[in-house]
């Protein structure tokens, strides 16, 4: 049975996730680079990765980096994302390609309170042309020094933060989720295998995160640190 804090935990994040923003993936290759764009997805209650990736072998994730983030965050690989984008839009969303077209966006300026695809693209190469002729908006992040661009694992969570402002803004964070969220998050995160009772679920937590059972400790107050 789950902690009356990991219970708290669960049912939080269910109740916060934002199922009708997605993010796709156009060619990213870096491990490193899907991995971060996971975690950063799970941190600001993204629930959704739709990674087309630019070899037919890609490299397998980073636990070091991703942090277990893989089983909250739903990871889906496809063998071309257009099709996949043409799709979305014709379920209600929006595509947004981080690209620098002559009308790009500050993506400070986009309302993100509405579905959208956020597509970010390749290392070297950017969006593909098919992404930017299917966005229905390029956006960009403003740059002040002398670099063109940001890491594209940077590039994701700065934008992802945003998405989160301005939603939260909006209480999109504090309402209640639908039945059907609750019970895709239940099974697509298996908590029958924890033996959470998915009716609990249906109402969110009040209160504050119950406490520890027990002091939490980061080894800090143990470790040797030399001298230096």
């Amino acid at each position: 049975m789950p902690t009356a804090r990991r219970f708290y935990r669960i049912a939080k994040a269910i109740h916060q996730r934002q199922l009708d923003i997605i993010v796709a993936l156009d060619g990213v290759h870096d491990q490193h680079n899907l991995s971060a764009v996971l975690r950063s997805a799970d941190a600001t209650g993204i629930n959704q990765v739709v990674w087309y990736p630019d070899i037919k072998k890609p490299e397998k994730l980073n636990p070091e980096v991703s942090k277990g983030s893989e089983r909250w965050v739903k990871l889906e690989t496809v063998d071309s994302l257009t099709p996949r984008l043409l799709e979305l839009k014709q379920r209600g969303y929006k595509i947004a390609a981080t690209h620098m077209a002559h009308e790009a966006v500050d993506f400070r300026h986009i309302d993100w309170t509405v579905p959208w695809v956020i597509v970010f693209g390749n290392e070297q190469s950017g969006c593909s042309e098919e992404t930017v002729k299917a966005a229905d908006a390029n956006i960009f992040l403003p740059m002040m020094g002398f670099v063109q661009s940001l890491n594209i694992s940077v590039a994701a969570a700065v934008t992802f933060y945003e998405v989160q402002r301005q939603r939260e803004n909006a209480g999109l964070y504090s309402r209640k989720a639908s039945e059907k969220q609750i019970r895709e998050l239940y099974n697509q995160w298996n908590l029958i295998d924890e033996q959470f009772n998915i009716d609990q679920l249906m109402v969110p937590p009040a209160g504050d995160m119950p406490t520890l059972d027990h002091p939490h400790s980061d080894g800090r107050s143990v470790r040797k640190f030399p001298k230096v």
